[in-house]
């Protein structure tokens, strides 16, 4: 298991477009089918130098955190705001922070892992599926992920 898949702020980043790109050599394939350009996609996880100016980067770095799961004070005002900017992947984070820490790091990456995998071929799924780009079989986003149909 990938540890830095966890982000700081409880994202998967599994289910980021730019990491699945990456991770599968298929960036000029997924922005083709993404309708996004190929330099739209370029970070492959949260904890590198592109988002250095996170807060979250920032507040976990500084106290020296894994992740804001280790943190006393979450959910803290910042985390509850980017819960609720109206992003819909990014309502799911609180949750995610919390099964964390009940769960320990290996088994959220293999839940997480598990959601964001089209059970029909294998394929990754991002936040954003509404269909395998291999397969064609539909999923559903929800608040806490994918699920099939």
């Amino acid at each position: 298991m990938d540890k830095n898949k966890i982000s700081f702020c409880g994202l998967y980043c599994g289910a980021c477009l730019c990491n699945i790109a990456w991770e599968t050599n298929s960036l000029q394939e997924i922005a083709a089918r993404s309708g996004k350009p190929e330099e739209a996609l370029t970070c492959t996880n949260c904890k590198t130098a592109l988002h250095q100016d996170c807060c979250f980067v920032v507040c976990c770095t500084k106290k020296g955190l894994q992740n804001c799961s280790e943190c006393p004070e979450m959910p803290c005002s910042d985390l509850k705001d980017f819960a609720n900017d109206g992003v819909y992947y990014h309502a799911s984070v609180i949750v995610n922070l919390q099964r964390l820490r009940e769960t320990g790091e290996e088994q959220w990456l293999a839940e997480q892992e598990a959601k964001f995998t089209c059970g029909e071929c294998g394929n990754r799924l991002s936040w954003s599926s509404t269909d395998c780009l291999k397969c064609g079989k539909q999923v559903s986003n929800s608040r806490e992920g994918i699920d099939e149909k």
